[in-house]
């Protein structure tokens, strides 16, 4: 995916964070055991699944992990 400003890295609209966040989600769980990780990041990985609107903070941390555990 690419982003063309700082203020678009984060995907965009609320809607777009959200999915990007469920997509990112999927993918996690689709390559590891959410158990592997360490307990701050399973505890926000559970807070993420539960479909509220995803801050561009939140949508950074979940990048963060996704390259930390899947690529």
């Amino acid at each position: 995916m690419a982003y063309h400003t700082l203020t678009n890295e984060t995907g965009g609209t609320a809607d777009d964070r959200r999915n990007e966040a469920d997509r990112i989600i999927q993918i996690l769980s689709e390559n590891m055991e959410f158990t592997d990780m360490a307990p701050n990041e399973q505890r926000f990985i559970g807070d993420m699944q539960d479909g509220a609107a995803v801050s561009p903070k939140q949508l950074f941390w979940l990048r963060d992990i996704l390259a930390k555990y899947c690529q």
